[in-house]
């Protein structure tokens, strides 16, 4: 089935057709907009479910919210809020059940804009998750660069964007990151996020390859596909995705969907 979908989105990725590009779903555009709608809103919702070894771990961000601003300050830069209020359970069969739910991680971002071109963007940002969750289990199954866990968290490196035509266009995100858990050692990852936007007439498809490898701890990395669809609404786009775990590290599958605005 996974393959059937890959070829699907591999194929209606190809056609040809010309339309004002389309906003990615887990990666940040790289260029930044300081003269047209200098400010980004996404408001989403992410299910994460994985289920092994007769144990059933499910995440899920109820609200997702992520506010960027651009700042015209001569080179181009970028600040960021994103939060979620999040609900996270574990079922073992046999009949134990544990859940939380509350407010996760406060993330803020500083981005800026070292090439700002139409057809290529690179732009340098740092990213830190102060930990507001009281629970690790609202985080289990989370996108690590979006949710953070239990931990404070530091990031930083390298967006970009790349046209690849008219209605084609190519997202990439590789950083180093580290994680300060409570209880032992610092956790180093890296991040390595790519994302390819079709735009179409009437509406867009996404492909993201979505990696994350943690070098300590035994965490291991943990790898997802994620064939989308973008359907625009007047000012803003409607997105939807269905993250598929590739390796036995990554959740089994999830669903997203968010509402993208400038303005």
């Amino acid at each position: 089935m996974r393959r059937s979908i890959l070829l699907a989105m591999l194929l209606l990725l190809s056609v040809s057709s010309a339309n004002a590009a389309f906003a990615p779903q887990n990666v940040q555009q790289a260029k930044i907009d300081v003269e047209g709608n200098p400010n980004q809103l996404t408001v989403g919702f992410d299910w994460f479910h994985d289920h092994g070894a007769g144990v059933a771990t499910d995440n899920i961000n109820l609200v997702r919210l992520d506010w960027r601003r651009a700042l015209d300050t001569g080179i181009p830069t970028r600040i960021g809020l994103n939060t979620a209020i999040t609900h996270g359970s574990v079922d073992v069969d046999g009949g134990t059940d544990n859940s939380a739910f509350g407010f996760n991680n406060l993330g803020l971002t500083l981005e800026a804009g070292l090439v700002d071109e139409e057809d290529i963007a690179l732009t340098w940002y740092l990213n830190q998750h102060f930990p507001f969750i009281q629970s690790g289990l609202m985080s289990t199954t989370s996108l690590r660069p979006v949710s953070g866990r239990n931990a404070y968290g530091f990031q930083t490196g390298m967006e970009y964007t790349i046209s690849l035509g008219d209605d084609l266009d190519w997202h990439g995100d590789i950083g180093y990151r580290f994680d300060v858990p409570e209880a032992g050692e610092t956790q180093q990852s890296l991040v390595y996020y790519n994302e390819a936007v079709w735009s179409g007439e009437d509406f867009g498809l996404s492909l993201g390859l979505l990696g994350n490898s943690v070098y300590n701890d035994d965490i291991g990395t943990d790898l997802r596909l994620v064939p989308g669809i973008i359907i625009p609404m007047d000012d803003m786009q409607l997105r939807a995705g269905l993250p598929l775990g590739i390796n036995n590290t990554a959740p089994d599958i999830g669903v997203q969907a968010s509402i993208y605005t400038t303005f």
